[in-house]
């Protein structure tokens, strides 16, 4: 019997046009057609490339176990959901310590892309079961919530067993352990990664407004009426429409964020070896980005940086602080939790915050404040406006 294929995300060039786009396939190269039209109606949809390949790399995943057990096109909501316990108690890769599961937010992540993958079967009729119509229910979000806002809302979500039994609304993994975000602060890195690192960590940014930066953007001298910008602190802008080289992608709201002197010294560390890495190896610096290879084969010195390396530097710091840093959005919900929990400073209003993040609602900035609320309701209980007086024995 032939070994059932196990399929994979990889990128590939449009032997037409020349575009590069992500595709599925099996370990003879083959492609999967519906998974790779999926992934090709995502991008034409305008979603970053990051989402497009991480979405087909847990869809491939899907389609991996589906060649060993049915037709991916017969699927029932069981199948679905023994599928969704196997992704919950499989360990993530290798680990010297003791086996790691993925945290319930991360599973239903995986659950997420499926869907996504059999709305858009469904809607192309490639489906012989019903299944979309099962996969969700309708759920009302009373008023108040973080989920109903102010009049309350009727939506559909998964239902119950293709969700966490615990789950509620998932609260973003942040870096608690005050020994591992220490460890952090001082881990010894190469210049480039040192400022990457204290960058995402003291201004709160998504890796992919990071990775879009121009050098332009960088105003850590201050700005000038030249530049058209009137910050006497060093500051740098995130913007959206860079035309960058990485297909990375700023999705958040443009916004002009401060930095300390420390992360200004980082920077200007960086920028000279980079000067001189490239210099010495006769590459011209010509890429308006702030993050290029500085460490990689002369073919690929001086480009732009890409997720994945970020993804690796996130690896190793996770290895060598021993602290699980699931990726570089930790760094950025560290920052969040920090600033409105009032950790190693005071408490930061949470409007403040929402335009530091670049949240376009402050909803998304309220899955912060999850354990503050809670600590805030036990301390409204411990104390009653009027507090029983004793009882006294009658007469």
């Amino acid at each position: 019997m032939p070994e059932k294929p196990t399929y994979s995300v990889t990128s590939a060039i449009h032997t037409q046009t020349g575009e590069q786009r992500f595709v599925i396939v099996d370990r003879d190269g083959r492609m999967h057609p519906a998974g790779t039209a999926w992934l090709q109606y995502l991008s034409d949809s305008g979603r970053s490339p990051l989402t497009a390949r991480e979405y087909g790399r847990r869809v491939a995943g899907y389609l991996s176990w589906c060649a060993q057990t049915m037709d991916w096109r017969t699927a029932t909501l069981s199948h679905i959901a023994l599928w969704r316990q196997i992704v919950a108690a499989t360990p993530m890769g290798k680990t010297n310590g003791p086996a790691v599961t993925r945290a319930a937010s991360t599973v239903q992540l995986w659950v997420i892309a499926v869907r996504s993958f059999y709305e858009w079967a469904d809607a192309h009729e490639l489906l012989e079961t019903d299944l979309i119509a099962r996969m969700t229910q309708l759920k009302y979000f009373p008023p108040g919530t973080r989920a109903g806002g102010e009049f309350g809302v009727t939506r559909r979500v998964l239902v119950d067993s293709l969700r966490s039994v615990t789950e509620t609304e998932a609260t973003p993994r942040w870096i608690a352990d005050a020994d591992a975000r220490t460890a952090l602060t001082h881990l010894e890195l190469g210049t480039r990664d040192r400022f990457l690192v204290d960058l995402l960590s003291t201004t709160g940014i998504r890796v992919g407004e990071a990775l879009s930066l121009f050098v332009a953007d960088l105003h850590f001298g201050g700005g000038s009426r030249q530049l058209g910008c009137h910050h006497v602190d060093p500051h740098f802008h995130v913007r959206v429409g860079n035309s960058v080289e990485n297909r990375a992608r700023a999705k958040g709201r443009p916004r002009t964020l401060f930095v300390h002197r420390d992360v200004v010294e980082a920077y200007i560390d960086y920028a000279l070896e980079r000067r001189e890495i490239l210099s010495a190896a006769s590459v011209r610096d010509s890429s308006p980005h702030v993050f290029v290879n500085v460490r990689s084969e002369p073919r690929w010195l001086g480009r732009a940086m890409s997720y994945q390396s970020v993804k690796r530097l996130m690896d190793r710091c996770s290895r060598a602080i021993g602290h699980d840093l699931s990726g570089p959005h930790m760094l950025r919900h560290t920052f969040a939790t920090r600033l409105l929990r009032g950790i190693d400073c005071d408490p930061v209003p949470i409007d403040v915050v929402q335009s530091l993040l670049g949240h376009a609602s402050i909803t998304s900035t309220r899955i912060y404040t999850h354990d503050v609320e809670t600590a805030m309701k036990a301390a409204t209980s411990a104390l009653a406006p009027r507090p029983t007086p004793p009882m006294t024995a009658s007469r």
